[in-house]
């Protein structure tokens, strides 16, 4: 499964620098970040699996495995909460590390009236290049690279569910405004990239039915 992102997490809530400065930034500085945002995304889905056909000879009806492949496309979104925390290593390069918790919107199937459950966890390393910057504002590119799990969950009687993790990656602008020395806001708008290229599915009777 595949997934990309068109417009990622507005966020603003908080950063914190330790020092008092003549600029936003610098090297030794440390730096969190708490958020809640909205990722909006276009997704491509591609299935391939063996089905058993069956087929009349001339005599007699006999089976065999045919190989079905399916490509979607689709768009999706979901509200995010992430958490990051920078150390200056320069005046113009921070470093640091992200978790992020995204809850996706699902709607009810009309057929079924089951309404599924999707979420994922990022862990990743980003680098931050603070090339504007003044007492009290801040605006470095970050550019980041991770880890991330998603799950999906039908909510059925059969707890039918997949997931799986793959590589997730971006880049984004994060202008962020000083009110003091320690605390701000800040805000993200930027592309990330998410790719999944194994889910396991499996329900209550069977832990994996791919």
């Amino acid at each position: 499964m595949k997934k990309t992102t068109l417009i990622f997490a507005a966020s603003c809530l908080l950063a914190g620098s330790v020092n008092a400065q003549d600029k936003a930034f610098q090297k030794g500085d440390m730096t969190v970040e708490l958020g809640a945002g909205f990722g909006i995304y276009g997704t491509k889905v591609h299935q391939s699996y063996n089905e058993t056909v069956w087929v009349f000879n001339g005599t007699t009806l006999t089976s065999q495995k045919v190989r079905r492949t399916k490509d979607t496309t689709d768009a999706a979104a979901s509200v995010i909460y992430p958490i990051t925390f920078e150390y200056g290593l320069a005046n113009w390069l921070g470093v640091g590390a992200r978790l992020a918790y995204a809850n996706y919107f699902a709607e009810t199937d009309s057929i079924s009236g089951y309404k599924p459950k999707v979420h994922a966890v990022d862990a990743d390393v980003f680098a931050d290049f603070h090339l504007v910057k003044s007492k009290h504002f801040d605006m470095p590119v970050r550019l980041t690279i991770g880890y991330s799990h998603i799950r999906y969950m039908e909510n059925d009687p059969a707890d039918s569910q997949a997931k799986g993790g793959g590589l997730n990656y971006g880049i984004s602008l994060i202008p962020r405004i000083y009110f003091g020395q320690h605390i701000g806001m800040y805000f993200i708008v930027g592309y990330a990239g998410y790719n999944y290229p194994s889910l396991t599915f499996s329900n209550n009777t069977d832990s994996n039915v791919n």
